[in-house]
Formats: structure tokens, C-alpha cells, sequence
């Protein structure tokens, strides 16, 4: 599934464009990378409208390796001329005469289907494509880099109650999920010696489970996707675990208003996480949630294999800390039911 300009997923970005203030943006060119990824084409679909409705001349340009889907996606701001199209690999490097304002680097892979599938391909995208995406910034005085990253860079920690962002624990290295956050931690590594070496200015923003209209449903194999694509098709919505783990979502609205206040900050740097902790529910009861709105969808229980569950984080949940994203202002504004109802109704079967 990709983003589709249904009446939600509209009302969603009216909704954004509404409460953030895009004039630092004015006559800027920004690059959004991995543009067909939930999180990413949201973002520049926000970005686009703000061009089409003249609130500031913004050029926006979307990466991504498929081009069939970015027509899907951005058809009607393409053929306007609100978005440019540039369909290569993150991991390969720009031509030299591009260069941005600001780039917000989301490409990669995080489901465990590509974990298990393509762990060489995400290790890729994360850091020989954040060396990309750093040296395209070094190319224009001033431009900022707005790194996507993951509350699975603390690891295991065992002793703070929450996390805030120095709240660091352990990794192995060797675990078959770690191509996802050890290249995240090196990603970060990468941008900061950048900052110290050349000046580069960045925002690094760890985000946890963010969900809405068009985030990919089949295959994917996160329990979001997972509930919401069985609830899509009529099917029982099937349990892996005993359903006591705990989450927290963020509505996609949420998280990129989120995205945008930290873009527009001012800094040159600043780390921040992005959750939605007000409402945390165990996985059991998001399904019986999922499943009572989609018109009292049956939930099931069926123990993953040892080797899928490998490619889950097994750490104990722990909050992340939301401090300093509240200190700009930013609160989370989408209760959880609501969030649900909008991303079935503004969603389509895979």
C-alpha cells in the first residue's frame, strides 16, 4: 500500500499545513529521501500543498528507487510541477550539481520482513546513505540535514524509567535485528562527525511506531500493519504473542507536525524523540480495538516460531521521554481510537 489523496489523508494535511508556520522554507529546496515510505511521502505531500496553495515557493524533490510508485503517489503535484521525481538508490551518490536547503533522509527499510530479507540492503541505505545525503548538504552553506532514526538506538536498558535522549543501553551486534539499529547508531555517528569536521547542520529525530492511512499493511509484519490489514480484509486478526507486550502509536498527523517544528528550528543541532506516550495499550487489546471497529473482527492466538521472533525488539518497553520536542511546543493531539477509525477508513487493502 502507498499514500493515497482520499478525503483522510486530505483532511490530514489541511490539518498539518493549519498549525505549522512555513516561512523558513520560503524560496527553499528540499529533498525528501525513501519518498514512497509512510512517514516520507506524507511529509512531502505536506510540503507540496504548501506550494500549490501559494503559502511559500517551495521546490520539493522526492528519492526513491521506484518510480511507478512515486507517479502513484505524487501524480497530480508532478505533473503541476509541485514535486520533482528523482528515482535512484539512496546508497548512490547525487550529482554534483544538486544541492539542498534542507534533507530529510527517511529511506529504510524497518519492517521485519526486510530485516529478515534485505539486512545488507537497510545497513546501506542508513549509513552509506547518510554519507550521501551529508555530502549533498556540505555542498550549500547553511542547508540542514533531518535524519529519521529509531527509539531502538538505546537498546536494552535496564535501570532508567524512561528514555530520554542520553539514555543509552546495550546492543549485540550479532543479534539478526540489529542491521537496524546499529545502522541507525552508526547513521547518527556519521552526521555528527560531519557536524564536527565540516559544520553541518542536522536535526536527528528518533521516532517510535507511527501510524495512519498508507503505511504498508501486507508483508510488512509489524503488529500495526499487521491487525490493520487483517481487519482490511475481514479476516481474524491473529495474535503472535499472549498479547501482554506493551505500545505506544503516534498518528501520522502528529508526527509530522512534529518533524516540521524541529526542521524550522534554528539550531545547527539537536536531537530529539517522537513519541505518543499518552496512551499506552498492550498488543492485545490495540487488536480487540483494531477489531471492534472494523465491525467486530475475531482475534486470534497463534506462538511465533523461535526464528520469527528473533526479528522482534525483545527488549522491555520503556517510555521514551518527550521533553525536549514538548519544550517546542509540539503535544500529540490524535487519541488512538480516532486514529484508528481514520487509518481504516482512509486506507485500501493491499
Amino acid at each position: 500500500m502507498s499514500v493515497q489523496l482520499n478525503t483522510i489523508v486530505k483532511e490530514d494535511i489541511s490539518s498539518i499545513i493549519s498549525q505549522c508556520d512555513f516561512s523558513p522554507l520560503a524560496g527553499c529546496k528540499v529533498l525528501v529521501t525513501g519518498a514512497n515510505g509512510h512517514i516520507a511521502s506524507y511529509l512531502a505531500l505536506t510540503l507540496a500543498e504548501v506550494r500549490r496553495r501559494g503559502i511559500e515557493n517551495v521546490e520539493v524533490t522526492v528519492l526513491s528507487r521506484n518510480r511507478e510508485n512515486m507517479l502513484a503517489i505524487f501524480g497530480e503535484y508532478i505533473v503541476r510541477g509541485d514535486i520533482k521525481i528523482l528515482c535512484q538508490d539512496v546508497s548512490t551518490s547525487l550529482p554534483d550539481q544538486m544541492d539542498f536547503d534542507y534533507v530529510f533522509h527517511f529511506a529504510g527499510n524497518a519492517s521485519p520482513h526486510f530485516i529478515s530479507t534485505d539486512p545488507v540492503g537497510i545497513l546501506k541505505s542508513n549509513i552509506e546513505g547518510t554519507f550521501n545525503m551529508a555530502e549533498v548538504c556540505r555542498r550549500k552553506e547553511g542547508s540542514k540535514l533531518i535524519f529519521a532514526s529509531t527509539r531502538e538506538v538505546y537498546g536494552s536498558n535496564v535501570t532508567a524509567d524512561s528514555l530520554n535522549e542520553s539514555a543509552f543501553g546495550s546492543l549485540d551486534p550479532l543479534d539478526s535485528r540489529s542491521c537496524y539499529p546499529e545502522s541507525k547508531r552508526a547513521a547518527e555517528s556519521v552526521i555528527a562527525a560531519y557536524h564536527n569536521q565540516f559544520g553541518l547542520r542536522y536535526d536527528i529525530v528518533r521516532i517510535a511506531h507511527v501510524y495512519g492511512p498508507g503505511m504498508k499493511l501486507a508483508g510488512d509484519g509489524r503488529v500495526m500493519s499487521d491487525f490493520i490489514n487483517n481487519a482490511m480484509h475481514k479476516e481474524p486478526i491473529r495474535l503472535n504473542s499472549d498479547g501482554t507486550a506493551l505500545r505506544a502509536f503516534c498518528y501520522i498527523s502528529d508526527c509530522i507536525r512534529a518533524l516540521l517544528l524541529i526542521a524550522m528550528t534554528p539550531e545547527d543541532t539537536g536531537v530529539f524523540n517522537l513519541s505518543n506516550e499518552t496512551e499506552e495499550i498492550s498488543v492485545g487489546e490495540l487488536a480487540r480495538t483494531i477489531g471492534n471497529i472494523a465491525g467486530g473482527i475475531e482475534v486470534t492466538m497463534r506462538p511465533q516460531s523461535p526464528e520469527a521472533k528473533a526479528l522482534y525488539c525483545s527488549y522491555k518497553r520503556k517510555a521514551l521521554d518527550c521533553g525536549k520536542l514538548f519544550a517546542l511546543g509540539w503535544r500529540p493531539e490524535v487519541k488512538l481510537r480516532d486514529g484508528l477509525e481514520r487509518t481504516l477508513a482512509g486506507s485500501e487493502p493491499d
